[in-house]
């Protein structure tokens, strides 16, 4: 009986040992996962600050001499008034310049970004106001708005002007994807969770050609762009603002179906 007893006392003992064992083992796969996360963190934010400082340096230097050439090509406008040909070359000089300076703008934004100040926002509010800044693209290239944003959507706490830029950035993007029309679907609702407020998600939708899946994972990454015009910082700066926000950004995408991203 007491060897018995003993047998018992062993087997419970070598029980709670693997158990505790387990304990370990599950803990240590969760710091290991922290420490992958922590890690790849710092790196991203050493090639982001590296890429700031390069970004803000080429700005610099080509803002000054961009700002001249456009001056020079208005004087010059100005006086071409009985050469039409010299006009149309002029006001193409004007429009590049302006387009230069859009992405010079977007380095900017992307490696000096605004300073945070958070403040209560009703987010149907927030998308009204962006609205027409897109009208003209929506009417010229036939695109069909349609939103679904419910006014009893609860208040969250953000940066309104960073969050504008993010929302006014995945927007152009949208449209970017439908160059010969479609339509663009703007919803928000309430996610509810267990046991928290939940949170508010607004979902920007477009039926262009998709994301192929190879390239779905790099979208957000700094200067990657699939479009020759492009910078490749527009989703790069509203994942940052989206972040800085306390939120998230996710793409879905499904090849000549549409993107859907949901922030």
């Amino acid at each position: 009986g007491e060897l018995a007893q003993a047998f018992a006392g062993m087997t419970d003992n070598l029980k709670r040992s693997h158990e505790a064992m387990a304990r370990l083992n599950r803990d240590l796969e969760t710091k290991i996962k922290m420490l992958g996360e922590t890690q790849a963190q710092l790196i991203q934010s050493e090639k982001l600050a590296s890429i700031g400082e390069m970004s803000a340096a080429v700005a610099h230097g080509l803002r000054n001499p961009l700002a001249s050439l456009r001056a020079a090509a208005q004087v010059a406008l100005r006086h071409a008034k009985e050469a039409p040909v010299a006009q149309e070359h002029l006001k193409t000089v004007i429009a590049e310049v302006d387009r230069l300076d859009r992405r010079i703008t977007h380095l900017l934004s992307f490696s000096r970004p605004a300073p945070f100040r958070p403040l209560p926002e009703q987010l149907p509010r927030l998308v009204d106001g962006l609205l027409p800044t897109f009208a003209r693209q929506l009417k010229d290239r036939a695109i069909r708005l349609e939103t679904d944003l419910p006014n009893d959507l609860p208040e969250v706490h953000v940066d309104p002007i960073q969050l504008e830029q993010a929302l006014g950035e995945v927007i152009s993007n949208a449209l970017d994807a439908m160059p010969q029309g479609g339509r663009l679907m703007i919803r928000g609702y309430r996610k509810r969770q267990d046991g928290t407020a939940g949170q508010v998600v607004i979902e920007i939708a477009d039926t262009g050609d998709g994301i192929p899946e190879n390239v779905l994972p790099s979208v957000c990454n700094p200067f990657f762009t699939t479009r020759a015009e492009g910078t490749g910082l527009g989703l790069a700066i509203a994942k940052r603002y989206v972040a800085q926000n306390g939120g998230t950004l996710d793409i879905a995408s499904t090849p000549g179906a549409g993107t859907t991203v949901r922030i």
